[in-house]
């Protein structure tokens, strides 16, 4: 059964637009964050017949997802609550206030039949690309943002394509990789929008030297160009692929921590939250040394799939105990992208390091 998964949008009764987060959610509410709001402004890029939008979110990142959260508190305080089984005050939509749940594989269905302008006609050219080169079928690709949501504006809205299913995900990924080395449709972020996004990167993870800004963003297959127009493309899992339901473990924040650490599983790092299983693990900074640290997990999405199995890698981040109700287990963790570190906490490689 078609739940809500990560990248999916809702729009709720006051007609806020919501993106969904992740693929596990309470019973009665759906993990969200605001990214637009309705406006009478007549200026705003964002619009849907003779209704207009703002962006609310200022950017990705924790920093701007509390500035959300703020937003909220003020004018709808009903979608922040407190989270007992993630120990976090977090934007959550009620189910009985959401009035339309916005579907990524839809949409994007309607645009291969009938693309409604330039952009929409790019977005069925690179998805069909894509699907031909991968051998990966259309029905598993899909839109989010402001195109999923028919918002768009054709001269400067992004592309953001979701794929579904693990396999699919891989596949796509090998493909990228070969095209982008290639370079001949499929090419890396030219110099000068890289140099913007180092700068508007090194504002939100200032901890990072411009120098491993610009490896991550050079590493990276997600992000990259289709004859002249950036796109992002973001896996997602399909419900028989997501082993948690909510409840079934328990987080709990133990304080601040630094470590160093072996990267010994990549394989969930391409999702957001990222993944990536970890063993030899030292403490260089914290109160905890002797607990057992089984895995870094990244909201942040600069760090999806940045690390590779046998990467060492310096964590700083909130150390955080997982009760896994389920096999009546503990362990720990160690998160990037908390609310309480506010953009301090980061993933650094050492070989990025050194070079």
């Amino acid at each position: 059964m078609r739940g809500f998964r990560d990248k999916d949008f809702i729009e709720t009764l006051e007609g806020l637009l919501m993106c969904v987060i992740g693929n596990v959610h309470p019973k009665d509410r759906v993990i969200t964050y605001l990214k637009y709001i309705p406006s009478m402004s007549v200026d705003t890029p964002w619009r849907r017949e003779r209704k207009g939008y703002l962006r609310i979110l200022p950017h990705y990142g924790v920093l701007g997802y509390l500035s959300v959260v703020d937003f909220l508190k003020r004018n709808y305080p009903h979608y922040v609550i407190y989270d007992e089984v993630l120990n976090l005050e977090l934007i959550e939509t009620p189910r009985n206030y959401i009035k339309k749940h916005y579907k990524p594989e839809e949409r994007i269905l309607d645009i291969i039949k009938e693309p409604k302008d330039k952009l929409e006609l790019l977005v069925k050219e690179l998805v069909q690309e894509l699907s031909s080169l991968a051998d990966v079928d259309v029905n598993n690709f899909g839109i989010t943002g402001s195109i999923l949501l028919n918002i768009h504006n054709p001269e400067i809205s992004d592309i953001d394509l979701v794929i579904y299913g693990h396999e699919n995900a891989l596949k796509v990924k090998q493909i990228l990789e070969r095209e982008l080395e290639r370079g001949f449709k499929f090419r890396r972020i030219p110099e000068d929008v890289l140099e913007y996004l180092i700068e508007s990167t090194r504002r939100v993870v200032p901890s990072l030297s411009r120098n491993e800004i610009e490896k991550m963003y050079k590493s990276t297959v997600w992000r990259s160009m289709y004859r002249g127009k950036i796109f992002t493309i973001h896996p997602v899992k399909l419900e028989n692929e997501v082993q948690e339901s909510y409840g079934d473990k328990l987080y709990r924040g133990m304080g601040e921590v630094l470590i160093k650490a072996k990267i010994i599983d990549d394989s969930e790092s391409i999702y957001l939250p990222s993944v990536y299983k970890v063993d030899d693990v030292k403490f260089l900074q914290g109160e905890y040394s002797n607990v057992n640290i089984e895995e870094i997990v990244s909201y942040e999405g600069f760090y999806r799939d940045i690390a590779r199995k046998n990467d060492y890698v310096y964590v700083y981040g909130k150390l955080e105990k997982v009760i896994d109700r389920k096999r009546d287990y503990e362990y720990y963790r160690v998160v990037v992208g908390s609310m309480e570190l506010r953009g301090r906490d980061y993933i650094r490689l050492e070989n990025w390091i050194k070079s």
